[in-house]
């Protein structure tokens, strides 16, 4: 999916800065070794939604990344 959407900002023609959603969680999983049970709501039965732990550590990365675009020189 993370390729799929890349290739899609590449054929754009114009520069599409992508907030890397997936690449974070496998990033929370692989290096931090934070729990699929910590990631997911546990009241999912389908387990597809955030908790509230990731969808405010998602919030935060997405600003940051708001931010570090914000002060690039233009």
């Amino acid at each position: 999916m993370v390729d799929l959407i890349e290739s899609a900002a590449e054929a754009a023609g114009y520069p599409v800065n992508v907030f890397r959603r997936y690449d974070l969680m496998r990033r929370w999983h692989l290096v931090e070794h934070v729990s699929f049970d910590r990631i997911v709501d546990p009241r999912d039965g389908d387990r597809l939604h955030h908790s509230e732990w990731s969808a405010r550590r998602m919030a935060e990365a997405l600003a940051d990344t708001i931010v570090t675009a914000a002060a690039r020189p233009a």
